[in-house]
């Protein structure tokens, strides 16, 4: 789906690093919907971020946000292809220094439209050994759409490679006819239970509550829930799922570990309305020889959904592990779970 391309699009960049910067100027990859590829005007060598760049990260926040969501590659040289005639990839001119440059992106995005996109993403891939490299930044599509560019104040949507501004009346036909939900979820946690033993091999149970919140301004209908334990941090560690209130959540589970959750037909919920559906039961147990990793997605009819995670690397979840068997206190118990669990 087009919402996944972008997403799939940073995914893929960030997990290869440098190795597909080459690919796309080896390819002489071109612009499309869900990419872009930007020098920055300064090269990012400057005290703040350079006017030029502030504007092509207001386009693109604003052209990506209110088409399907797209990627901005920076560090790469693009221009016009002779013989294709499209905008292709041609030089890598890397980011002076990647950390401060991702930090100027951070503190730009909320005044570069109207209204701000909280959902950017950006990612610095430094070149090996040095402070240099290239940034990605993740637009997804808004469901707060549309987005005006404070920028010369104009709404911008994406048209094959380019950012073309488009009037408020067309955009207001679009996306103005209702107000849409947004759900996301919040992650509550509970003291753990200890199962000691004679052995060293004591039993922890973790419990999560899966809770969806509506933050957007339309009542949602149509709730839904999907979560997957992707990985158990050890073969003596076992996951189960209890539905919090079966009047609201029908839940089904496949292959023991992908559940299923939406609400029934009647329910409703309201902007800033809550509701606790699912608890999630982690039994942890040595040894530990692999990280916990946990995948979400969330949404209602009409809204986009949300993908989310819970993901401790192995030696995180052995850390804690030892930490919450030697403390006394429950509420120490209870903040070292949210430190286990890395939420």
């Amino acid at each position: 789906m087009s919402r996944e391309r972008a997403r799939e699009i940073f995914e893929r960049i960030k997990n290869e690093g440098e190795k597909a910067i080459d690919a796309f100027i080896l390819t002489r990859r071109s612009e499309e919907l869900f990419l872009d590829f930007k020098r920055s005007a300064d090269d990012g060598e400057g005290t703040v971020l350079h006017h030029d760049d502030r504007k092509n990260l207001a386009k693109a926040i604003s052209g990506f946000a209110n088409s399907e969501g797209g990627v901005v590659v920076w560090g790469v040289d693009c221009s016009k292809d002779n013989y294709s005639g499209y905008d292709v990839a041609r030089a890598k001119m890397p980011i002076e220094d990647v950390d401060k440059f991702v930090a100027f992106l951070e503190g730009a995005v909320s005044g570069c439209t109207i209204p701000a996109h909280n959902k950017i993403e950006n990612h610095g891939i430094k070149q090996k050994g040095r402070n240099s490299g290239f940034v990605i930044t993740l637009v997804p599509k808004s469901p707060g759409a549309p987005h005006q560019a404070v920028y010369k104040y104009y709404y911008y949507m994406r048209a094959g490679s380019n950012f073309l501004p488009v009037t408020h009346s067309i955009l207001a036909g679009m996306f103005g006819k209702r107000p849409y939900p947004h759900i996301v979820p919040i992650y509550d946690y509970y003291p753990p239970q200890i199962k000691r033993s004679r052995t060293k091999d004591h039993e922890i149970i973790i419990k999560i509550c899966f809770t969806v919140n509506n933050n957007g301004v339309g009542i949602a209908h149509d709730i839904f829930i999907n979560i997957d334990i992707a990985t158990l941090p050890g073969p003596n560690c076992k996951a189960w799922y209890d539905v919090i209130d079966k009047n609201i959540w029908m839940a089904h589970l496949d292959y023991g570990h992908k559940l299923g959750v939406i609400c029934k037909n009647e329910f409703r919920l309201a902007p800033k309305g809550v509701s606790r559906a699912i608890v999630l039961n982690l039994s942890l147990k040595p040894p530990f020889t692999d990280k916990l990793k946990i995948e979400s997605d969330l949404g209602s009819e009409g809204a986009e959904p949300f993908y989310g995670y819970i993901m401790s690397e192995k030696e995180r979840v052995e850390k804690y592990y030892e930490k919450i068997l030697k403390v006394g206190s429950e509420k120490e118990r209870h903040f070292l779970v949210a430190k286990l669990i890395n939420i």
